[in-house]
């Protein structure tokens, strides 16, 4: 036996506050009686009300709501062991953690303004099975490709500048890396989204994209502005404690890198976006993704388990019904 809800099961601790509640009360209200009107009083609220029946009605509502409450934990028992298939476009998407995603062009910075923009694009694909891989200098997958959008949104939140040591940017790593990533067996359409500023210093992501051309389309999503703005330097705190500088200790500016960003996507058949305040781009690339082929995927088995809340609901209503057909006064010829 196993409770999906088990946070409801402390309401339980209410049930001896209800008992002492009710003891207590029931005797408060014998010795206001007393005072007021003595033993005739007593006499003749006893002959009028039952004491066994209140105290019959008040066990019938308690054991009601203590298997209401039992019902709502949602008790479990019994399991099955069962292979989930997903059915979907494969999407993969690439999040650029180079140094110069902490630049401010999009407040507070863009790394912050790319992963809200992730956030907006997984809510809209409901279905689809969408994988991460964090990139920079190297790329890694930060999540495979799952239908559980809810652990995607986990890995996410994680994902920072410095979670890869080498913090350069190679657009081409992280195409490399979606092409493993891939399910080779999948029939579905497959399209890699890429969030970058396109400031790459190493690789050659356009060769990479035509390489992959036949296999996986690449949509890209620049994140920052063609004007630029300095890189900070923070503290352990968060606090900027300068800019980076160049060797000849001049300002750096980090730029976008629009046209990179359209020969990437033009040599795999793509499509090339900017980043806007409105996010406009995002309604585009979620129509696109939409109409692309479903395929369907085995994925990892689950195991099931069988609901058993009704076996306490049912009753927790009959108990509640009864004690409103009970009633406190007694029957007079």
């Amino acid at each position: 036996m196993r409770f999906l809800n088990q946070d409801f099961l402390y309401l339980l601790l209410l049930v001896p506050l209800f008992i002492i509640i009710f003891i207590t009360g029931s005797k408060l209200v014998k010795s206001r009686l007393a005072k007021l009107g003595g033993i005739q009083i007593n006499q003749m609220v006893n002959k009028s009300f039952s004491g066994r029946r209140r105290r019959l009605k008040f066990i019938l509502v308690l054991i009601s709501l203590a298997l209401m409450v039992t019902a709502l934990a949602r008790p479990q028992y019994g399991s099955e062991l069962i292979k989930i298939k997903s059915t979907g476009t494969e999407v993969i998407i690439a999040l650029d953690v180079s140094l110069s995603m902490l630049a401010g062009d999009f407040y507070p910075t863009r790394l912050d303004k790319a992963k809200r923009q992730i956030i907006t694009l997984v809510e809209n694909l409901p279905g689809e099975n969408i994988g991460l891989v964090a990139f920079s200098g190297q790329a890694f997958v930060q999540c495979p490709l799952t239908v559980d959008h809810g652990a995607f949104r986990m890995f996410l939140d994680v994902v920072k500048v410095g979670i890869i040591s080498d913090t350069g940017t190679d657009i081409e790593k992280a195409i490399e890396k979606a092409a493993e990533s891939f399910s080779p067996e999948s029939q579905a359409d497959k399209v890699l989204v890429i969030f970058t500023d396109g400031e790459t210093h190493t690789g050659d992501p356009v060769a990479a994209a035509e390489k992959y051309r036949d296999r996986f389309r690449i949509i890209t999503v620049g994140v920052g502005t063609a004007q630029g703005e300095p890189i900070p330097m923070r503290a352990p705190g968060g606090s900027i404690e300068g800019y980076k500088k160049n060797e000849n200790d001049e300002t750096v500016v980090s730029k976008l890198n629009e046209q990179l960003l359209k020969e990437i996507t033009l040599a795999s058949g793509g499509s090339a976006y900017r980043s806007t305040p409105g996010e406009q781009e995002l309604k585009s690339i979620i129509k696109k993704i939409k109409k692309m082929e479903k395929g369907e995927t085995e994925g990892n088995f689950r195991r099931l388990y069988d609901e058993k809340y009704q076996y306490f609901l049912i009753p927790s209503i009959i108990f509640m019904a009864a004690a409103m057909f009970i009633s406190e006064r007694r029957n007079h010829a």
